[in-house]
């Protein structure tokens, strides 16, 4: 099931449901955040185009992304500890990684000789940095709320809502049978 609700309804501040998206539990607490929409551009092939440059690919993505602001919206306690755990294990694989590679450069600086059992701290942080932005992701408001802007930017789409949530949206929503 996926519901659109109208962005000119959710700017105009209404009051949402007092449940959460996804557990369809009490909201433990209200956040604000933006929805931004998934445009599809021109294939990454283009860039292969003496013409088409990655600053041209970023305008064209500026110009067709949609974004609209969203207030007041119910998380509840187990959507915030999962958002608590994902963050955290976000900002620990990144600044470790960090750690670990600059200890590991201030110990290779300080040694005398070649060391190379020191290569495996600056792997192992600089592995743990490119993974950070897995639970990073993971951990993103939009993800845990089940939504996106719509391509044209004039709903926003709840996918898979609970139905104690949908059934407390007093918004003039329009319901689609996902698939």
């Amino acid at each position: 099931m996926v519901v659109d609700v109208s962005v000119q309804w959710l700017e105009s501040g209404p009051e949402l449901p007092d449940r959460c998206v996804r557990h369809g539990l009490p909201a433990a607490r209200r956040v604000d955040f933006v929805v931004r929409s998934r445009p599809k551009i021109s294939s990454r092939r283009r860039m292969l185009l003496p013409t088409h440059t990655a600053v041209d690919r970023a305008d064209e993505y500026l110009r067709a992304v949609k974004a609209v602001r969203v207030a007041g919206w119910p998380l509840c306690a187990a959507c915030l500890r999962e958002r608590r755990v994902h963050l955290t294990l976000a900002g620990v694989l990144f600044f470790g990684g960090l750690a670990a590679l600059v200890g590991a450069f201030i110990a290779g600086g300080v040694m005398a000789g070649d060391q190379p059992l020191l290569l495996v701290p600056i792997l192992a942080g600089f592995a743990a940095m490119l993974l950070s932005p897995i639970p990073l992701a993971r951990g993103a408001l939009p993800r845990l709320t089940r939504t996106e802007t719509t391509v044209d930017g004039t709903a926003v789409r709840i996918t898979e809502p609970h139905p104690e949530f949908r059934a407390r949206l007093r918004a003039p929503a329009e319901e689609q049978p996902s698939g």
